[in-house]
């Protein structure tokens, strides 16, 4: 009996597999791929990414490609903004995604959107359709616009617009769709509380890590500080630059050989001004984030500002680094400070705590290990999602499968 179909719709390109939203839907449209037959439908933001050759892993039966320009999607923010539709939802907007989702749609048993920023276009349509929230954006928004103050960042602005709209939306959007997933449980509860109706149809699922593509290699000799992020989004700027300026000179102080080594996605300008700091380097985004953070001492994430589980964090434990981080980038994990890793949350004592598992290498070894440990228990790409794909699988089970009574393919619809 032929697999139903689902029809995937991503806003971002999902190759390379870097990043944690494209690593998030990769591993979980890979697990989907051993009960469906896959559809990706992406929006790209390039033309390499338009022309980039399809991958030969088996997940996608069919992908499809459309290309959305930045000036397109900053003209329809610039329009939405009179409005009550979020910016994130408008910034994505593209008549010609439309059009493919209308002629894909009928040929498919199901719908999953990534993010909200797809979601909108499949709100009315009839199929089986499930939502992969993530994060409560507005969760991480309204942090961001009470904890930046007086800031006169543009994204900033941005960000306290956005907040309030965002809140309402994330909450009605829900009503439309038969499940929705989000990353923590922190998040469910900021924007359902006590809301009985929706709590039912939200589902917490953690993210997880690759332990396969990210060996287990602790350094007794390591003395860099490895931080890995898109230094695209604010959040992964504020950490880099945090580092750069006020922790690194302190950790320098006392262990002068010591550098900051920024892995990720990063603007030009950005890079200059965190290379202008003593004792940085910025690779820029790489083809294989182990092998860049390989023989580094300590993994970081000072994380100040925003919400959402911190995939950096599982990495570093995967990878044996040692791990540093705030309260805030350890919401949605059990990992305990002091044993899987250590919590700090201002510039002295996060210093403190780096220079601690630089100069004391066998207990650095003692916590790497524990928290390979723990990713290995608890955050298995696998299982963290299952929960998800049994939910899709049970809805669609109750449902009378178009494909397998037409015998369509996706192509049959295509425009």
């Amino acid at each position: 009996m032929l697999r139903p179909r689902l029809l995937i719709l991503t806003p971002r390109y999902p190759y390379p597999v870097i990043g944690g939203d494209r690593l998030r839907i990769y591993y979980l449209c890979k697990v989907l791929a051993q009960h469906f037959r896959l559809t990706l439908l992406s929006l790209c933001e390039s033309e390499s990414e338009m022309c980039a050759p399809t991958p030969d892993d088996g997940v996608f039966e069919c992908i499809e490609r459309v290309y959305l320009s930045r000036t397109r999607s900053r003209l329809s923010a610039l329009v939405a903004l009179p409005s009550r539709t979020p910016l994130q939802v408008a910034y994505y907007w593209s008549p010609e995604f439309h059009r493919r989702i209308e002629a894909l749609a009928p040929a498919h048993d199901g719908l999953l959107a990534h993010l909200i920023r797809t979601g909108d276009a499949i709100r009315h349509l009839p199929q089986p359709k499930f939502l992969e929230m993530t994060d409560a954006i507005s969760l991480n928004y309204a942090r961001v616009s009470r904890e930046s103050g007086a800031a006169l960042d543009l994204r900033t602005q941005v960000y306290r617009v956005e907040a309030k709209r965002l809140e309402a939306y994330e909450r009605a959007v829900v009503d439309d769709f038969d499940y929705s997933f989000l990353v923590s449980d922190i998040d469910r509860q900021f924007l359902f509380g006590r809301d009985a109706a929706r709590l039912a149809k939200v589902m917490v699922c953690s993210n997880g890590v690759d332990l396969g593509g990210r060996p287990y290699r602790f350094e007794h000799a390591g003395r860099d500080v490895v931080f890995i992020g898109n230094m695209t989004t604010l959040q992964n700027l504020d950490m880099a630059t945090f580092m750069a300026t006020d922790v690194l000179p302190l950790v320098r102080a006392r262990q002068p050989q010591s550098r900051l080594r920024v892995i990720g996605r990063i603007r030009e300008g950005d890079a200059a001004a965190l290379l202008r700091h003593n004792g940085v380097d910025v690779t820029g985004e790489v083809p294989n984030v182990a092998a860049a953070a390989q023989g580094g001492g300590v993994g970081v994430c000072p994380m100040r500002l925003g919400a959402g589980v911190q995939n950096k964090v599982l990495e570093y434990m995967a990878l044996g680094l040692p791990t540093v981080t705030t309260a805030l980038g350890l919401e949605g994990f059990a990992a305990r400070d002091g044993h899987e890793l250590m919590v700090a949350n201002d510039a002295s004592a996060f210093a403190a705590a780096v220079l601690m598992l630089l100069e004391d290498r066998d207990a650095a070894q003692a916590m790497a290990a524990a928290g390979r440990r723990y990713v290995e228990d608890h955050h298995s790409w696998t299982a963290m999602l299952q929960p998800m794909v049994d939910a899709v699988v049970e809805r669609l089970c109750r449902t009378p499968l178009i494909s397998l009574r037409s015998g369509q393919s996706p192509g049959d619809h295509g425009g």
